[in-house]
C-alpha cells in the first residue's frame, strides 16, 4: 500500500512546485484533469529545479490537435530527440488520470487506468526536484505517493491495466451508483479507493452490502454529513444494517476531514476485524466487523451530493 505524501488540488496555472522528496524508484505522481475544448494540448514537467533555466528531465506533451503525445528533454537550453509512438489516450472535454510510476531506468505512464508507454531516464534521479504544468488545461489533483515497500508491486507488464492484475478503475460513474466489488466481494486486505469532489452542503453516503437492491444487509455504512442537525454540525455517521434494521450508529470521530465543494481520496481497507478509513491520507476512523461471512458483501454502493472521478481496487 502506498501513502501519499503529498497533494494540491486545484492548482492555479501556471503551476510550479517542489516533488516532496524528490524522485526515486517507486515514487508514483497522479495528475487528474481535464482538456477543454478550445485548448490544443497541455504540458506536463519534471524538472530538475524551478525557473526558467532549468532542466527538464522528462517533458510530456499530449498535443491533441496532431494525435500525439510528445516525450523529450531539454538539457543546457537545448531540446534532444522526441519520443511519440504511441496514439492518444486523451480527449477534450473528458476528464483523465495520469500515473507516472518512477523506475530504476524509466518511468512508465498509465492514463486512465490502462499502460501507455515509457521514458527512459536521460538525466539522473537525484537532480529531478520539481513539477511544472503550463497554462491550457484544467487540473483538479496532483498526488504525489511514496514508493511501495515491495519491488513486485512497482512494476506491471506493458499490455495490461494499472496496476497488475487488478480491475481497471471506473472513471466519472453516475451517482446514484452501485456496482460489483472484483473480482470476489469483500475479504481480508481489500482495499476500496473513491476519488470524488463533494458538491454542496448536504451529504453523501458509501455502503459496502450485499446485494444491488434496497433493503441489503450493509456491512459498513458510512454516512458524511454537512450541517446535520439542528446545531448545524458535520458528522460522519458509521453503522450496519440487518435484516431491514439498523444497528447502533458510531458518529465519534477525531476531526471532519472532508469541505465542501473540495476534492477528496477516501480509502476503504477491510482488515481482519475492521474497516480502516482514511481520507486524503490521513487515517480517520475504524468500524468493528458486526455481520459475517465478509465474503456475502459483493456491492459497492455510493449515493447523494457527490461527483466521482474515480473508483478503484486493490
Amino acid at each position: 500500500m502506498t501513502q501519499t505524501i503529498g497533494r494540491v488540488d486545484n492548482p492555479l496555472l501556471p503551476f510550479e512546485g517542489d516533488i516532496p522528496g524528490g524522485l526515486q524508484p517507486g515514487k508514483q505522481v497522479f495528475v487528474q484533469g481535464n482538456i477543454p475544448n478550445h485548448a490544443e494540448g497541455f504540458g506536463i514537467n519534471f524538472k530538475c529545479g524551478r525557473g526558467g533555466g532549468a532542466d527538464i528531465a522528462f517533458h510530456f506533451n499530449p498535443r491533441v490537435s496532431q494525435g500525439c503525445v510528445v516525450r523529450n528533454t531539454m538539457q543546457n537550453g537545448k531540446w534532444q530527440a522526441e519520443e511519440k509512438h504511441g496514439g492518444m489516450p486523451f480527449k477534450k472535454e473528458t476528464p483523465f488520470e495520469i500515473i507516472f510510476l518512477v523506475e530504476e531506468s524509466q518511468f512508465k505512464i498509465a492514463v486512465n487506468g490502462r499502460h501507455f508507454t515509457e521514458f527512459q531516464h536521460r538525466i539522473p534521479l537525484h537532480r529531478v526536484n520539481a513539477l511544472q504544468i503550463p497554462p491550457g488545461v484544467s487540473i483538479f489533483f496532483i498526488r504525489f505517493d511514496a514508493p511501495y515497500p515491495a519491488a513486485p508491486a512497482m512494476s506491471y507488464p506493458s499490455n495490461s491495466s494499472y496496476p497488475p492484475q487488478l480491475p481497471a478503475p471506473i472513471y466519472n460513474p453516475p451517482i446514484p451508483y452501485v456496482g460489483l466489488i472484483p473480482p470476489y466481494g469483500l475479504q481480508v486486505g481489500k482495499l476500496i479507493f473513491i476519488s470524488g469532489i463533494t458538491r454542496g452542503t448536504d451529504r453523501f453516503t458509501v455502503n459496502i452490502q450485499e446485494s444491488p437492491a434496497g433493503g441489503s444487509d450493509i456491512a459498513f455504512h458510512f454516512d458524511v454529513r454537512f450541517n446535520c442537525g439542528n446545531n448545524n454540525i458535520n458528522e460522519v455517521v458509521r453503522n450496519s444494517m440487518s435484516g431491514n434494521s439498523w444497528g447502533s450508529e458510531e458518529r465519534h470521530k477525531p476531526f471532519f476531514p472532508f469541505r465542501p465543494q473540495a476534492n477528496f481520496d477516501l480509502m476503504i481497507l477491510c482488515d481482519a476485524h475492521v474497516f480502516k478509513v482514511a481520507v486524503d491520507g490521513k487515517h480517520f476512523i475504524e468500524f468493528q466487523h458486526r455481520l459475517q461471512p465478509l465474503g456475502r458483501f459483493q456491492y459497492l454502493s455510493i449515493t447523494g451530493d457527490i461527483r466521482v472521478t474515480q473508483i478503484r481496487y486493490q
